[in-house]
């Protein structure tokens, strides 16, 4: 189960990494079909709107929207990132 201050410390960690350009690894679950399942990607961060994390995905290419509440982790990366548009963190 996710807490308030695991919620909390996941957003400040999604921006602190947009605003330095810095990729995240973010470990976060899916929930479909009645199961639960945990994936790990990384993602270039741009922006937090009403409960959702802005993220740029390695894995699928293409920018997603992530429930910040199914992010169970997220670890700032070593690795820079030339934004692909505006940072609004």
């Amino acid at each position: 189960m996710i807490t308030t201050s695991t919620s909390a410390r996941i957003e400040e960690t999604l921006r602190q990494a947009g605003r330095a350009r810095r990729r995240v690894r973010a470990t976060y679950q899916f929930h479909g079909d009645g199961t639960i399942k945990e994936f790990e990607r990384q993602w270039e961060p741009y922006a937090i709107r009403d409960g959702h994390a802005l993220v740029f995905s390695y894995f699928r290419n293409e920018f997603r929207t992530v429930p910040l509440h199914h992010i169970v982790n997220v670890e700032i990366h070593d690795r820079e990132f030339e934004p692909r548009r505006p940072i609004e963190l």
